[in-house]
C-alpha cells in the first residue's frame, strides 16, 4: 500500500513541476547559444559565473534577448525553489490535515506510512531539482563538447580519482548529510503543522508558533553540542574527516527519527479534522 501512496504523491509532484523542470533545461540551452565568451561582443551587459564570462554576441536585439532569457532563466530557478517549498507544505497539510485527510486516514495504512510517503516525495523533489539545476547550468556553459567527450580527459579524471580514492566518498557523504538536513527541515514543518492542528482555532498561526519554537529548541541544543565539542570528541578524528561527517549525519538522524515518530503519533492518536 505504501507503493500506491508513493505513486499517488509522485504523480501529484509531476503535475506541479512538469513545466518548471523542462523550462529550466530549455532556457539553459537557449542561453548557451545566445551567450558565449566575449571575443566579438563589445557591449555593456555581461555575466560572470566562476571562470566563465557570458555576454550576448550580436546586435542590440540579441543583447536584449540575452538579458531577457537570462532573467527568465534565474526566474525559473527561483520559481523552482519556491514551488518546491510550497509543495512540501501543501502536500502534507492538504493531504493529511485538510479535506483530503478524510479520505487518506480511512485507507488501510498506518499513519507513519502516510508521513513517510510525503517525506519521500519531498526528498525526490529536492534531488530532481538539484539534478535539473546542474544540468541547466551545464547546458548554459560555453563548453567544448568535443573535449568533454575526449577519452583522454576521462582517463586523467580516473587517474586523479585513483590517487585520491576518498574524493567520491566525500561527495556521497556530503550528499547524505545534505539529504539528512533537508529531511530534518521537512519534518520540522510536518511536526509544526501537526502540533498546530491540535488546536481548535487559529491552527495556521499555532503551526507558525510551533515552527519557531522547534527551531529555537533545535538551535539551543545544537549550540550546546558545539560548545561541548561532542562530535569531534566522539569521533576522535581531525576536522573534515570521514568520521566527523558520519557523526554529524548520525546526530542529525536523532531528531529526524524523533520528529517522525512524534508526527506519526499525533496523526494516530490526536488527529482532529473538524
Amino acid at each position: 500500500m505504501l507503493l500506491k501512496l508513493l505513486k499517488y504523491d509522485l504523480r501529484s509532484m509531476w503535475k506541479q513541476f512538469r513545466v518548471i523542470w523542462p523550462a529550466a533545461l530549455i532556457l539553459g540551452l537557449v542561453n548557451r547559444f545566445i551567450f558565449g565568451a566575449p571575443t566579438i561582443y563589445d557591449g555593456s551587459f555581461s555575466l560572470v559565473v566562476g571562470n566563465y564570462t557570458f555576454a550576448p554576441n550580436g546586435g542590440a536585439f540579441t543583447q536584449w534577448l540575452g538579458v531577457i532569457t537570462m532573467f527568465l532563466f534565474f526566474g525559473v530557478f527561483v520559481a523552482m525553489v519556491l514551488v518546491s517549498f510550497i509543495f512540501v507544505i501543501t502536500r502534507f497539510y492538504k493531504g493529511l490535515l485538510g479535506d483530503e485527510g478524510y479520505l487518506m486516514h480511512t485507507l488501510p495504512v498506518r499513519s507513519w506510512q502516510l508521513v513517510l510517503s510525503k517525506l519521500v516525495c519531498a526528498l525526490v523533489v529536492t534531488v530532481v531539482n538539484a539534478i535539473v539545476g546542474v544540468l541547466a547550468l551545464v547546458l548554459m556553459m560555453p563548453l567544448n563538447w568535443t573535449e568533454l567527450f575526449d577519452t583522454e580527459l576521462w582517463r586523467m579524471i580516473l587517474r586523479a580519482l585513483a590517487k585520491h580514492p576518498d574524493t567520491l566518498l566525500y561527495f556521497f557523504e556530503f550528499c547524505a548529510l545534505f539529504l539528512t538536513v533537508f529531511t530534518l527541515g521537512a519534518l520540522v514543518l510536518y511536526l509544526s503543522m501537526s502540533i498546530g492542528h491540535l488546536f481548535s482555532s487559529r491552527r495556521v498561526l499555532m503551526s507558525v508558533v510551533a515552527y519557531f519554537g522547534l527551531n529555537i529548541l533545535g538551535s539551543t541544543l545544537n549550540n550546546l553540542i558545539n560548545r561541548l565539542g561532542f562530535p569531534r570528541w566522539l569521533a576522535g578524528l581531525p576536522v573534515n574527516s570521514h568520521g566527523e561527517l558520519w557523526i554529524s549525519i548520525g546526530l542529525t538522524l536523532i531528531p529526524v527519527v524523533l520528529m517522525f515518530l512524534a508526527t506519526s503519533w499525533i496523526l494516530t492518536h490526536k488527529l482532529n479534522l473538524e
